[in-house]
C-alpha cells in the first residue's frame, strides 16, 4: 500500500462462524423474501415479465437444452443478456421443477448477501451498530424492490459484491478476482462495477490490482456486448446499445443527462439517505459512482427510480460503507474529544438510525405486507385459477394473459397475449388480476372475442376466467 493511504479501518476481529444470531437473522430474511414472493406468485400476481421468461429459460437449461424463450422471443436467451450463471440454478429443476424454486433461490441469495456485510461491518464496530447495519443491509428499498420483482439474474450481485468487498479488505485477491469473474457472468450491466473497484484499488494504492481491474473491466465489456451477444443473438447485434444511442451520438451531454430528469437526483438521494448519509464518509462510495452511470445513462426510464431490482447491488456497498464511515467518524470524533474517546452514543445512534430509515424509506415498503394476514388469504378466483390451469396438457402450445404464464412456462412454446400472439392449442386469460402489459381488462376481453371468431372453442368461462380450445382440423 503506498505510504500515507488510509486503510479501511478495523477495530475487530471477525468471529462470523460463532455468531447464531447472524445466521438467524439470514433465515427470518429468506423466510421473510420467500413468503412475499411465493405468496404474490400464487395469487396470481407474478409475471411472464419476468418470472415466465426466466422460469422457461432455467426448464430448458435443467434438460440441457439451448436456454431459449418463447416468451421473450429469443432462440437463445444469452443473446438477450449475458447471464451464464442462470445455469447453476438448473439443478434446482431436478429437484423441484417449478418457478416457486426461483422464487426462494432468489430470496436465499439475496438474505445471504448479509453475511459479507457483517462480515465487514463487525470489524469496524460494536456488535450492536453491526448488527443494526446488517439488518438496515436488508431493509434497504433495492434489495426489497429485487425480492418483490418475480425473480432476476440480479439476485446473484448482492453477495458477490459483498464477498468481493471483505476479500479486497482482506486482500485475497483470487477470491476478489473469483468474485469479478461471477459479476462477468451474472449480467453485463455489471460489469462496469468491476472498473469501480479498480478505482478504489488506486486510491488504496494497489496500483497493480486497481489498474487489472479497470483492464478487465473494459476488456470483458468490450468482449461480451461486442463479441458474446451479438453471437447469440438472433438479430446479430446487441439490442440494448441503442439505449445509450443518444449519449454516444452526444457526449457533451453526459453532465446533463446524469442529473435530469429529477428521479435521478432523487434516487441518489435515496441511496444515501437511507444509510444517514454516512457512505459519504467512505472511499467504498466509490462503488455507487459506476452503477448510478449505467443507469442514469440509459434512456430507459425503468434504470432510474426505486420501483424495480436494478439496484439491489447498491445494497451491500451502501450499507458496508456506511459501517467503514461510521467507524471513521468515531474515530476522528475521538480525536478531537478531550477525553481520547468518541461520545457514547454516537455510534450506536447513527446505527439505529440507519435501521430506522432503510426501514421505511422511500415509503410502502413491499415487505411489510408479509406482516398482513390478506397476504396469505386465497380468493375465490385463485381456486377457480388452479382448475381452469389444470385443464391445459402439460405439452399444448399456449398463449396467455401475462400474470399466467409463470403458471404455464414449464413447455416449449408459450406466448404472451397480445394481438402478435400466434394461433395456439388454448387461450387463457382473467379478469380479476393485472391486465398490463395490455392496456385494460376490455383490451383483453376483446383479444379473446376476436380468437372466438377465429374459430377457438369456449372450454370455460365463468368467475372471470376465460379458456379457449383450438378446433380440430
Amino acid at each position: 500500500m503506498a505510504s500515507g493511504a488510509d486503510p479501511l479501518p478495523r477495530v475487530s476481529p471477525p468471529t462470523w462462524r460463532h455468531e447464531r444470531e447472524l445466521f438467524v437473522l439470514a433465515a427470518v430474511v429468506a423466510v421473510a423474501y420467500s413468503a412475499y414472493g411465493l405468496f404474490r406468485h400464487w395469487h396470481f400476481n407474478s409475471s411472464a415479465y419476468d418470472l415466465g421468461i426466466f422460469d422457461q429459460t432455467i426448464w430448458h437449461l435443467s434438460r440441457f437444452e439451448i436456454p431459449s424463450s418463447t416468451v421473450r422471443g429469443y432462440s437463445n436467451m444469452l443473446g438477450d443478456h449475458f447471464f451464464p450463471i442462470l445455469g447453476v440454478l438448473a439443478p434446482l429443476y431436478w429437484i423441484a421443477p417449478a418457478p416457486e424454486a426461483l422464487i426462494v433461490a432468489q430470496a436465499v441469495l439475496l438474505a445471504a448477501s448479509i453475511v459479507p456485510v457483517w462480515i465487514f461491518a463487525r470489524r469496524r464496530l460494536p456488535r450492536g451498530a453491526t448488527y443494526a447495519i446488517t439488518t438496515a443491509c436488508a431493509l434497504f428499498w433495492g434489495m426489497q424492490h429485487a425480492m418483490a420483482f418475480d425473480f432476476h439474474e440480479v439476485a446473484f450481485a448482492p453477495l458477490a459484491v459483498g464477498v468481493a468487498i471483505v476479500a479486497l479488505d482482506d486482500r485475497r485477491w483470487l477470491l476478489f478476482w473469483a468474485m469479478a469473474a461471477v459479476l462477468i457472468v451474472t449480467k453485463e450491466d455489471l460489469i462496469p462495477l468491476i472498473g469501480g473497484f479498480g478505482l478504489l484499488l488506486l486510491w488504496r494504492g494497489d496500483r497493480r490490482q486497481g489498474f487489472a481491474a479497470i483492464a478487465v473491466s473494459c476488456l470483458a465489456l468490450a468482449v461480451v456486448i461486442g463479441f458474446l451477444i451479438p453471437a447469440m443473438n438472433d438479430s446479430g447485434e446487441f439490442v440494448y446499445r441503442s439505449a445509450y444511442a443518444d449519449i454516444v451520438a452526444r457526449p457533451w451531454m453526459v453532465p446533463v443527462a446524469l442529473v435530469t430528469p429529477v428521479v435521478k437526483l432523487r434516487t441518489t438521494l435515496l441511496i444515501f439517505a437511507a444509510f444517514l448519509f454516512l457512505p459519504l464518509a467512505s472511499p467504498l462510495a466509490i462503488l455507487i459512482l459506476p452503477l448510478a452511470v449505467e443507469r442514469f445513462l440509459s434512456s430507459n426510464p425503468t434504470h432510474w427510480g426505486t420501483v424495480f431490482h436494478y439496484w439491489a447491488p447498491a445494497a451491500p456497498i451502501a450499507a458496508m460503507a456506511a459501517a467503514d464511515g461510521l467507524a471513521r467518524i468515531a474515530r476522528g470524533a475521538a480525536k478531537v474529544s478531550r477525553s481520547g474517546r468518541a461520545p457514547r452514543y454516537l455510534v450506536p445512534a447513527c446505527a439505529t438510525g440507519c435501521l430506522a430509515l432503510s426501514a421505511v424509506l422511500p415509503g410502502h415498503q413491499p415487505l411489510w405486507r408479509v406482516l398482513r394476514a390478506e397476504h396469505y388469504r386465497s380468493s375465490r378466483a385463485d381456486e377457480v385459477g388452479a382448475t381452469v390451469l389444470d385443464m391445459i396438457p402439460s405439452d399444448a402450445v399456449v398463449v396467455a394473459q401475462a400474470a399466467l404464464v409463470p403458471h404455464l412456462s414449464h413447455r416449449d412454446r408459450l406466448f404472451v397475449l397480445d394481438e402478435a400472439a400466434p394461433d395456439a392449442d388454448f387461450i387463457v386469460a382473467a379478469e380479476q388480476l393485472d391486465p398490463w402489459p395490455i392496456a385494460s381488462h376490455e383490451a383483453i376481453r376483446a383479444l379473446v372475442d376476436a380468437r372466438r371468431r377465429s374459430g377457438y372453442t369456449t372450454v370455460f368461462d365463468r368467475d372471470g376466467w376465460i379458456l379457449l380450445q383450438r378446433a380440430a382440423r
